[in-house]
């Protein structure tokens, strides 16, 4: 039991003329709103948030450093759609054009990097064409669109790259049987445990729930070759949460 929850326990057991079930839906309920609530206009330091938020974080960036050496071309552009902070973006060594997409204009980087980097807000389903590419990345970005409209953006995407060109995807997944998707779950709650308290992982897992949904690995892969892509390749997982290539 957490120091938090032993001193509801005292408070609880203190307070007198309500019973202990309404008090402490009480206590909790101002516990669990006394966060504000996760959005992507209004967080701070998100690099470090995600490095917390997803286990080996730092080695899916070194993979997907390493991967995009081999398809990069200076005729063609490198682009990364949710984009973020440009973090990932910026650690890929790219004499060409960068450009990055997101649509939250907190997370955007304040200004061009350099004259190889561009930032751009933007909604991904109102873009119907992308410049000519040799790599797009897609990192844990589809999720948080419709799934109604993914495979249009997907469709765009394919249609950007060159010929052996590639696309880079990574999502958070749900397990197609109960006993790995809780399994998987509750492993991952006791890893985000060292550095969120329980309280902030329930609320962003209630705040989640309006802005993503995650399908399977399957589902997934049927809605990427549904865009003309062949059978990828997954490179890197862990619980949850994977990457996959795609060469064109």
């Amino acid at each position: 039991m957490t120091e938090r929850e032993l001193q509801i326990m005292k408070d609880t057991n203190d307070v007198e003329g309500q019973s202990q079930s309404q008090l402490w839906r009480r206590l909790v309920g101002d516990s669990m709103n006394s966060t504000e609530p996760f959005s992507f206009d209004t967080i701070e330091n998100f690099d470090d948030h995600i490095a917390k938020s997803i286990p080996n974080y730092h080695l899916l960036s070194d993979a997907v450093c390493d991967l995009a050496s081999f398809f990069l071309r200076p005729e063609f552009k490198l682009i990364d759609i949710g984009c973020s902070t440009g973090r990932l973006l910026k650690a890929i060594p790219f004499n060409g054009e960068k450009i990055g997409i997101d649509i939250s204009q907190n997370l955007l980087p304040r200004s061009e990097v350099s004259n190889h980097i561009k930032f751009m807000r933007a909604d991904i389903r109102e873009i119907k064409e992308l410049p000519s590419s040799c790599l797009v990345l897609a990192i844990f970005t589809l999720q948080f669109l419709p799934i109604s409209d993914r495979l249009d953006v997907v469709k765009t995407i394919y249609q950007s790259i060159e010929k052996g060109g590639a696309f880079i995807m990574a999502e958070k997944v749900s397990q197609c049987d109960g006993i790995s998707e809780r399994i998987f779950t509750n492993a991952y709650y006791d890893f985000k445990r060292k550095s969120f308290t329980t309280e902030e992982i329930l609320d962003k897992e209630k705040d989640l729930r309006k802005l993503m949904s995650v399908q399977t690995s399957e589902q997934n892969q049927k809605m990427v070759e549904d865009a003309g892509f062949q059978r990828g390749e997954i490179f890197w997982k862990f619980y949850n949460f994977e990457a996959w290539l795609y060469i064109k």
